[in-house]
């Protein structure tokens, strides 16, 4: 498996890490966070119900790193603040348009 990362974050321009991140910055962020949320929620009880069905053992491996990824960022978003860096903050550009 290929992990893919962000870019690296430089101090001048750290932007956000991911698409997700801009638009739980941005103007429809309480929408985006419902949208991810149900998402999350709905691939934890598949993962859970594919578990339960009595999967082969690759397969239960497979849904079980599902099913803890899903909690895990079920865990982050809800810690995920959307409102924005303090004014100079060198994060502080989040959810602005890019010029």
């Amino acid at each position: 498996m290929k992990l893919l990362l962000p870019d690296a974050v430089t101090a001048s321009d750290p932007g956000p890490l991911s698409a997700l991140e801009e638009r739980l910055h941005g103007a429809d962020a309480a929408q985006a966070r419902e949208e991810t949320q149900s998402l999350l929620a709905d691939l934890e009880r598949r993962a859970r119900a594919g578990m339960s069905a009595g999967a082969a053992p690759d397969r239960y491996r497979e849904l079980a790193a599902l099913l803890d990824a899903s909690l895990a960022a079920q865990e982050a978003l809800a810690h995920f603040s959307p409102t924005p860096p303090p004014a100079g903050s060198h994060l502080s550009h989040l959810g602005q348009e890019r010029k």
